[in-house]
């Protein structure tokens, strides 16, 4: 089962849910489609979200976190009803006699509008953001309004943050940066060269020049997040969501270093296997170095900037690389082995795991000279693996 058709399920489940019940008691969990108008128009939400209340027409929802006192409401609108993504986020926020620093921009080739807002429920002081974007193929406009209690601000704002740059309106957002990173570090116009040897071949490629930032900066929002989670039930999918929301925004960035990597490569390969192998050895002959901060996790475009990685980051850029390449990519991982490693649908023989009806093949990064579909013996427990599936 694809993503999309996964989200298709999932919109049906939980349309079906809301109409039995005001109150959902369990929590969201992987990307959920909330549009009628089109399967594609998803959340990957924060892991916790319970449903409060759903308008009689489908067009509205309010949510709320049971990880922090954070609110939120989703509204849809019909493709006439606004001129724009400002007008109707600013519409919104003039029913809730809000202040809002607000700022218009394009995301996905899309009006869209993002603004930091502060407003009164009662007589009680709310802070948080508000985002709103015209939705492709004349499906409307989407607004997301996030916010909790003024004191509590500064300790939800990540939360709030992730929850907005989950959203995904077309096939290529599955793939790209979120609304909030697109606004904060904006690709532009200014690129820097990458340079590296694989398989023998130089390859030249670049990189934007804020690539690197923006991806430090999603790694350790979404880590801090993470953390939220230590001692909840819900923390396998948390740290699922957690390397989802880095595979995404990963993807775009690779995207001109995977077409580079293509060129260069396949020429010379028997099939695709063979391509993956070659990216494979590479990884294991990269310097192998933790990371200096909290998430303990190398973006993407540092490894490419000459960087060192260990398991997580060195099995994200084999899954990054294989999607972009349009391959079956995952990766998993073990908090009882406190390692990762990368997996991809090959016909190739050799040990796989099974997820979701589909055997991947198992990629070690760390240990050199292995193929794909080979693993070490004390690791060859599936039990003792948790499995990340990204959009394919």
């Amino acid at each position: 089962m694809t993503i999309f058709s996964k989200a298709k399920l999932l919109f049906s489940i939980f349309m079906q849910t809301f109409l039995l019940t005001a109150a959902v008691q369990g929590a969201f969990a992987d990307i959920v489609s909330l549009s009628k108008e089109s399967s594609l128009v998803a959340l990957d939400l924060p892991e916790g979200y319970i449903l409060l209340n759903a308008g009689a027409d489908n067009t509205s929802y309010q949510l709320q976190s049971t990880i922090m006192p954070v609110s939120l409401i989703i509204r849809f609108y019909a493709k006439d009803e606004y001129a724009g993504a400002k007008a109707a986020l600013e519409d919104n926020l003039t029913r809730l006699t809000a202040t809002s620093d607000l700022e218009s921009f394009k995301w996905r080739q899309q009006d869209t509008a993002l603004a930091e807002i502060s407003f009164k429920l009662g007589n009680a002081p709310v802070s948080g953001y508000a985002a709103a974007t015209v939705l492709p193929e004349d499906a409307g406009t989407i607004i997301l309004l996030c916010w909790s209690k003024t004191e509590d601000y500064e300790q939800c704002a990540n939360l709030m943050l992730s929850t907005i740059d989950s959203l995904c309106i077309d096939y290529g957002s599955y793939f790209s940066p979120g609304l909030v990173t697109s606004y904060a570090y904006p690709a532009g116009t200014e690129n820097i060269p990458v340079e590296f040897t694989i398989d023998g071949h130089t390859i030249r490629s670049e990189l934007s020049a804020t690539d690197r930032e923006a991806s430090e900066y999603v790694i350790e929002r979404e880590y801090e997040l993470l953390t939220l989670y230590a001692n909840s039930t819900l923390w396998q999918e948390a740290w699922k969501r957690y390397y989802r929301m880095i595979f995404r925004d990963s993807c775009g960035r690779m995207k001109r270093p995977a077409f580079d990597i293509y060129n260069a490569l396949a020429p010379d390969c028997a099939d695709e296997t063979d391509l993956a192998q070659k990216l494979l050895q590479w990884m294991q002959d990269c310097s192998y170095e933790r990371e200096k901060n909290n998430s303990d996790f190398a973006s993407l475009p540092s490894m490419l900037l000459g960087g060192g990685s260990d398991c997580d980051s060195r099995s994200m850029m084999l899954a990054v690389l294989l999607r972009a390449m349009n391959m079956d990519s995952c990766i998993f991982v073990s908090a009882t082995f406190s390692h990762a490693v990368a997996g991809f649908v090959s016909s190739h023989p050799g040990h796989s795991f099974t997820a979701e009806g589909k055997n991947y093949l198992m990629g070690e990064t760390t240990a050199k000279d292995l193929t794909w579909g080979k693993i070490a013996a004390e690791m060859d427990d599936q039990s003792q693996w948790l499995p990340v599936i990204f959009p394919y």
